[in-house]
């Protein structure tokens, strides 16, 4: 939630605006409430520019893309303190004890409480956002100390104040935020990190000199360079454009590869610039793909392939390096892999291709690595950026190789952190503890679709639990013996880093597990026992696809693995052990055509996809009813609330006759259509009106009072107009038919069915599709190819000549637990056309600022860091 950049430069560029506009827009997928930017010159003024709106909008509305400058200092917002105003976004610049400016990213928990303080502090607090409580805390601190030094102006004595006012500060903040924080005077920053997402980055270009930019998020710092600096929680970076340092912000005590280490607050820290095996390519929308969500979800048939490679033993290139006997080359490889100047590099690279071991290695490669198409291990982002310094193929050969042999460890590893999750797992069951998998929302689906694989393939029962039902639920019955499994993409979720807070603060002997894309997150780092990476690279859209996708994969393949320490437990005799193990082993084998299975879900679906969408985006509330895998309902119910704004539920098909099936036949949930086409009719109405009031001979005055009886009694409960005489009653009367306006506003409620192929819930679902349609609903099934689904959703009822039905055929695996992936592929694509389809509609309506957008919804932020 919310973005928060400070780019210093050693010299004043005329296109810093046009630098900070693009920066900005790298962001707003946290934060489109509005946007603002501070920028300074060579000389002390700051032009502050900020308003209402997402920052692809208002950084042209706003002028900022025509302002030169040193220094700037951006936020986007995502709104939780103060309304959605422009005083309360940001950048602050407060001149109330001192001058400052800045602006923060998350959550200052006791904002109304620092306001009365600042406020009774002589501070003129102009708005009730917490970023401002943020700017002037630290202004009051560093104005006291500051009037501690010999010279005010001396830009060491500036430097120190401000640490020791930021570390004062921290201890009056309560809550989780990052901030950037400037001196206009020196035009130096401070980055603060203390809860929320920060990255620090270094550079140099023509236009500005040196450079260093502090982000919420790598990929506006990716934008300008690729060496970045580390930044870990409760640290600070105080920067200019040619020189940082890192210190601590609170006493803390932190691991190292020596041990714990104690740090005091305010004490300097040496940490080395890395070169970020992410490029800006790989955070970019790349043509022919228009918005990121599509993008991504194509993506998933590499990023589901990428995790069960490494599954299933890895690349042949990665199988054939761990045949090869391997000289020592550890040192000069990790002092490669540790440089981050591009002539650095290439001069160690070519070292390493010289030494005779190596060579003697490549020149004996096999096949299988000589000729690899793709690189493919965790560092091919590093390892392509040599292959550009090769001067032979040998030497390309040799880049292959140490891919293969990274990749060969990265399998190694993986097969370690699957046999101590089997390991956890296996105890829990013992100790007959229970499993909770703690997550929220789409992480939440991936864990319910994650208790069928365990369910079915393994026979362990996983409870998916959200952080709030946790504390109210299961928290106080803890015992030795539970395992906790946390699933996050970002890993910073805040509600569920306080719930392993309890859990840890139980006292119990509870297994701690976290499933996360982010392996240097909070979740991952400070509060889990044993870490498995998700590895689905960067996803830039706010919805889930690609994150959610392997979630269920990483969720299959330890199912898969479990089932498989399992089988002396689940089968009684030698011939029931055989006949799981041959099952298992069918199982593993057909792992490999998931990639192709979301591919080709991709492709074959999109006619019919695209005809279920135009049925739908207009539809003002929708149910999608799952029979057996209600976690796939849900998550494309959240899909498509989230990007096309429509209400729509998820439910295990059985449970919409208990209740929620009310809303089938005549019901008052109207959209667009429904008004339309009553408005239409209206205008019948009154035109017959007009018509018959002019045949007798009745004036303007009368038929003015005509017009107003008829559009006050459409929807008014009181029908009488005591305003029209007796001629005008009767044409009232003889015309205005009010129930056949409110048939105008009649439809059929739309249902979407989604199924496996398991003929007990084929069987199910065509009886659902049975009663539902009678009662007035139309038609939508997602299932793989079966003549009862088909003929029940298209055979219209008799009395319902108006009745609509789509199938969207899915490719065919006969198997529930694989069509989890196709089914999740097709809802992904329905949410994403219906989003287009609406947004395009509203914007023809000339509607402002509607939040229909399938990257960047209103209201919804990547990474929720608030309470």
């Amino acid at each position: 939630m919310c973005g928060v950049i400070g780019l210093i430069c050693e010299r004043t560029r005329d296109d810093m605006g046009q630098v900070a506009a693009e920066l900005l827009k790298t962001l707003e997928y946290r934060g489109y409430d509005s946007t603002g930017a501070a920028i300074q010159g060579d000389e002390e003024d700051v032009v502050l520019k900020k308003g209402v709106g997402a920052p692809s909008v208002m950084v042209d509305e706003l002028g900022i893309t025509r302002m030169a400058g040193r220094a700037f200092c951006g936020q986007v917002r995502w709104a939780t303190f103060g309304a959605v105003t422009k005083e309360n976004s940001q950048p602050h610049v407060v001149r109330c004890k001192s001058f400052l400016y800045g602006a923060h990213n998350g959550n200052v928990t006791n904002c109304d409480d620092l306001k009365a303080w600042l406020t009774s502090e002589g501070h003129a607090v102009l708005s009730d956002n917490d970023g401002e409580m943020v700017v002037h805390t630290i202004e009051h601190f560093f104005a006291r100390e500051i009037a501690k030094a010999t010279d005010p102006r001396e830009p060491g004595a500036r430097r120190r104040a401000m640490r020791s006012a930021i570390t004062l500060a921290a201890s009056k903040l309560e809550g989780s935020f990052a901030a950037v924080i400037v001196d206009p005077v020196t035009r130096v920053m401070w980055a603060i990190k203390l809860g929320s997402s920060l990255y620090f980055g270094v550079g140099e270009d023509e236009a500005g000199g040196h450079f260093a930019i502090a982000s919420s998020d790598l990929s506006s710092v990716l934008k300008l360079t690729r060496v970045v600096v580390p930044i870990t929680e409760g640290e600070l970076v105080e920067y200019d454009a040619k020189a940082h340092c890192i210190y601590s912000i609170t006493d803390r005590t932190v691991k190292t590869t020596a041990g714990p280490v104690r740090l005091a607050a305010g004490q300097a820290i040496e940490r080395e610039p890395v070169r970020s095996r992410l490029r800006a390519k790989d955070t970019a929308l790349i043509p022919p793909f228009e918005t990121f969500m599509d993008q991504e979800i194509s993506a998933q048939e590499q990023t589901a392939r990428d995790v069960i490679t490494l599954f299933l033993g890895g690349s042949e290139a990665a199988r054939a390096a761990r045949e090869i006997a391997r000289p020592d080359i550890t040192s000069q490889l990790d002092a490669l892999r540790d440089q981050y100047e591009d002539a650095k590099i290439r001069r160690l690279f070519h070292e390493l291709c010289d030494l005779p071991a190596w060579k003697s290695v490549v020149q004996s490669a096999p096949p299988a690595i000589a000729n690899a198409e793709k690189l493919a291990s965790g560092e091919a982002g590093f390892f392509t950026d040599l292959l550009p310094m090769a001067r032979s193929r040998e030497d390309t050969i040799g880049v292959r190789m140490l891919d293969a042999m990274l990749e060969a460890d990265e399998v190694a590893e993986t097969r370690a952190l699957i046999d101590r999750f089997g390991d956890m797992c296996m105890k829990a069951v013992a100790a007959r503890g229970r499993v909770y998998v703690i997550c929220c929302g789409s992480s939440y689906h991936a864990a319910k679709a994650a208790s069928l694989y365990f369910n079915e393939l393994a026979q362990v029962e996983l409870t998916p639990v959200l952080p709030g039902e946790f504390r109210g639920q299961s928290s106080r019955s803890l015992r030795d013996g539970d395992l906790v499994i946390a699933v996050s993409q970002s890993g910073e979720t805040k509600d569920l880093i306080d719930v392993l807070n309890d859990v840890i603060a139980s006292g119990h002997a509870v297994g701690r597990i976290a499933l996360v894309n982010n392996v240097n997150s909070t979740l991952a780092q400070e509060k889990s026992d044993l870490v498995i990476p998700l590895r689905c690279g960067p996803e830039i859209a706010v919805p889930a696809t690609k994150s959610f996708m392997n979630q269920m994969v990483v969720f299959y393949c330890l199912a898969l693995h479990v089932a498989e320490r399992r089988v002396d437990d689940l089968g009684a005799t030698a011939a029931e052990r055989a006949v799981l193990t041959r099952e298992l082993d069918r199982r593993r084998e057909q792992l490999r055509a998931i990639p192709a299975l979301i591919r080709e879900t991709v492709s074959s679906t999109d006619a019919d996809i695209e005809l279920a969408a135009r049925t739908l985006y207009l539809a003002p509330s929708i149910h999608i009813l799952a029979t057996r895998v209600a976690a796939i309902a849900k998550e494309g119910a959240l899909k498509i609330r989230e990007v096309v704004l429509n209400h729509t539920e998820g439910f295990e098909a059985s449970e919409f006759k208990h209740g929620p099936n009310t809303i089938l036949g005549f019901n008052t949930v109207l959209g667009p259509e429904e008004v339309d086409a009553m408005l239409k009719r209206l205008g019948h109405t009154l035109r017959r009106l007009t018509t018959e009031a002019g045949e007798a001979g009745l004036g303007s005055e009368s038929l003015k009072r005509l017009l107003e009886a008829t559009t006050d009694s459409v929807l008014s409960p009181s029908g009488t107009s005591f305003s029209l005489d007796a001629a005008e009653r009767r044409i009232f009367e003889r015309v205005v038919d009010r129930a056949e306006l409110f048939s105008a506003l009649y439809s059929d409620y739309p249902l979407v069915y989604v199924t496996g192929p398991d003929e007990r819930d084929v069987a199910l679902t065509v009886s659902q599709i049975n009663t539902h349609k009678i009662r007035g609903s139309q038609t939508v099934v997602i299932a793989e190819d079966h003549p009862a689904l088909t003929g029940a959703a298209t055979k219209a009822p008799t009395d319902n000549p108006s009745y609509r039905s789509v199938v969207v055929t899915l490719p065919r695996t006969n198997d529930t637990l694989l069509a989890t992936f196709s089914s999740t592929v097709a809802l992904q694509r329905l949410a994403l056309k219906m989003s287009l389809l609406k947004k395009h509609y509203l914007d023809r309506l000339g509607i402002a600022e509607h939040g229909v957008h399938p990257d960047v919804p209103k209201n919804v932020s990547k990474s929720i860091t608030v309470d």
